[in-house]
């Protein structure tokens, strides 16, 4: 499945690439595939990375001292076939040309 998860610190000011940039450490040391994109960031994963990833991400702001973070998250699953975000990239490039 995709997965696009957006976590948000609240109440620390109007710059977060500080809080930002952690929380991509802990996605990048996941292992799993990624995409950041300006909004959030798309995950390739099963249903059981998914919680784990999220609250480390939380435990993550959490040292950091926020004390409040709001996340959103989308899936979107297929199971009739394999299904990548690259894939799903290369069906819609197939498409525009």
């Amino acid at each position: 499945m995709i997965v696009e998860l957006s976590v948000i610190p609240i109440g620390v000011g109007t710059s977060l690439s500080v809080y930002v940039a952690s929380v991509m450490r802990v996605i990048r040391d996941s292992g799993l595939k990624y995409e950041s994109h300006s909004m959030g960031t798309n995950i390739e994963c099963e249903w059981d990375d998914i919680t784990p990833l999220v609250k480390k991400c939380h435990d993550e702001l959490k040292k950091m001292g926020v004390q409040r973070i709001n996340t959103s998250i989308r899936i979107s699953e297929r199971t009739d076939k394999p299904y990548t975000m690259a894939g799903k990239m290369e069906s819609l490039e197939d498409k525009i040309d």
